[in-house]
């Protein structure tokens, strides 16, 4: 039996009864969101969708294979026209249509691509293409293909169905561009819009206090996000997310008062974030910032320390507590919290310049100018990529705040390091590992560590004791200092 009789038997061993064939022909782009597939209660639906895939994926197949016995069979003439086997454009369109149900993205992408490539004039006047299009675009983050599909849907056809959804994806997307007044527009019309949405109501409006708040229109996002807590409806994950904005307002803002009325207002909101969402590290983060910012330093140390149990890979929250030890002139640990904010996120600009200062300030000079320059091109890397999407994503650290002439001290140790003697092996050993020997020295750390907590696994408690004898701050030493070495192995 040849390969193609087996492909055409393997298709004709699908078959769907008419109800599955009407079901499956009202499926769409337009239930992106609303029919969600890996749900259990829709697991026959599921199924429905993957066997029209299969059939489909099968179609395509013995076509073209048809299409290649044909071509081989065919004598070599050059003024004969072969005949070619076509592939209706509605199979890509559906195969694309289903693979966005199924949050098969790739495969999404590959199909709607298929589909525009055969129906390169025609591709607009099928509104539920455009749709899918600009959702799987979406979805990658490629806001610039994104827009343009949607605009075009929204130009050939006003009154799409999910109009409501293009609008409120325009508007997170622009406001990710910041191209705030079109990012207002579409996210109000998103929220007038009165069709059945994804997103509830109450998201939206979070999204448009936040976008206030990236504008510094900052009284107009406090009364937005203060006008929001009073909803009851609202879930406690944006309750949380409400509180711990608006505690970051008051701890940034000196025109909502006085610090000293506004810090402990700060805490209050975040506090209350944590209450309504107690496995965020970022809300821990920001309470740690706040008492930093006040010189509560063992509580900063305790807030920090939490955050990195409910999300170590944080290089903000590293950087926070190398700004903290150096502070307290504990230059070693400082050292340590700093390379661990920069291998979590290489561009960090502040991990770096703050790095730099350290350094510099015990005397390794050259050591500070890598590092200023790394700052540079973090700051630079960041600029071009930085992601204002998410309204939770974690406020900046700033370079301003420790070193405001960045710039000056680069061509200041340019200069001087150009005239300066190579250092000699019988100079004066430095105060800090250099940054080259830090990562070699943190990787015995590792080594360490990593052998450690295999041995602590192993341990069983005495019956008559409730931990392990080991002096009062060694845990907290060990997480503070160590593990984020052993994170990074996960």
């Amino acid at each position: 039996m040849s390969k193609s009789s087996a492909r055409a038997e393997d298709l004709d061993d699908i078959s769907m009864t008419a109800q599955e064939l009407h079901i499956l022909s009202e499926l769409d782009s337009r239930q992106y969101g609303f029919l969600l597939l890996h749900q259990p209660e829709n697991e026959k639906k599921r199924e429905l969708v993957l066997k029209a895939v299969k059939y489909l994926q099968l179609m395509v197949v013995q076509a073209r294979r048809q299409q290649k016995v044909q071509d081989e069979n065919e004598p070599n003439n050059y003024q004969q026209i072969s005949k070619k086997i076509s592939i209706d454009p509605k199979t890509w369109v559906k195969l694309g249509h289903f693979h966005l149900l199924l949050e098969e993205y790739r495969k999404a992408l590959s199909a709607y691509q298929m589909f525009y490539k055969v129906q390169a004039e025609n591709h607009w006047m099928d509104p539920t293409f455009l749709y899918g299009l600009g959702l799987v675009y979406f979805h990658f983050n490629a806001f610039q293909w994104a827009v343009k599909a949607f605009q075009q849907l929204l130009y050939v056809s006003p009154s799409f169905q999910r109009a409501n959804e293009v609008h409120l994806r325009l508007g997170l997307m622009f406001k990710a561009t910041q191209e705030y007044e079109s990012a207002l527009k579409h996210l109000q019309l998103a929220l007038v819009d009165n069709s059945p949405c994804s997103t509830p109501k109450s998201i939206i409006k979070f999204h448009i206090a936040h976008l206030f708040e990236v504008q510094g229109k900052v009284k107009g996002a406090k009364d937005r996000y203060e006008l929001l807590l009073r909803d009851k409806t609202i879930t406690q994950t944006l309750r949380a997310d409400i509180f711990r904005q608006l505690g970051w307002l008051y701890h940034c803002h000196d025109s909502l008062g006085d610090k000293n009325q506004r810090i402990p207002l700060a805490i209050h909101c975040l506090q209350r974030a944590h209450e309504a969402d107690q496995f965020s590290g970022q809300t821990l983060y920001l309470l740690g910032r706040c008492y930093a910012s006040i010189g509560k330093v063992h509580d900063a140390f305790i807030a920090y320390r939490n955050s990195v149990e409910k999300s170590e890979g944080n290089a903000d929250t590293w950087c926070s507590i190398g700004v903290l030890y150096q502070q307290q002139s504990q230059p070693m640990d400082a050292l340590q919290a700093y390379i661990c904010a920069v291998q979590l996120d290489k561009c960090h600009s502040a991990a770096w310049a703050n790095l730099g200062i350290l350094y510099e300030s015990c005397g390794q000079a050259r050591d500070a100018y890598a590092c200023y320059l790394n700052s540079n091109r973090g700051l630079s890397n960041r600029n071009s990529t930085e992601d204002t999407f998410l309204p939770s994503k974690l406020p900046r650290l700033s370079v301003v705040g420790m070193n405001p002439h960045l710039s000056q001290r680069i061509s200041f140790l340019q200069s001087n390091l150009a005239n300066a003697p190579m250092p000699s092996a019988t100079s004066q050993s430095n105060i800090l590992h250099t940054l080259t020997d830090s990562h070699t020295h943190y990787s015995s750390v590792i080594t360490e560590l990593t052998a450690f907590v295999n041995y602590i696994g192993q341990v069983e408690l005495l019956p008559e004791a409730d931990e392990l004898l080991f002096p009062p701050d060694f845990f907290l030493v060990l997480l503070v200092v160590l593990s984020p070495q052993f994170y990074l192995l996960k």
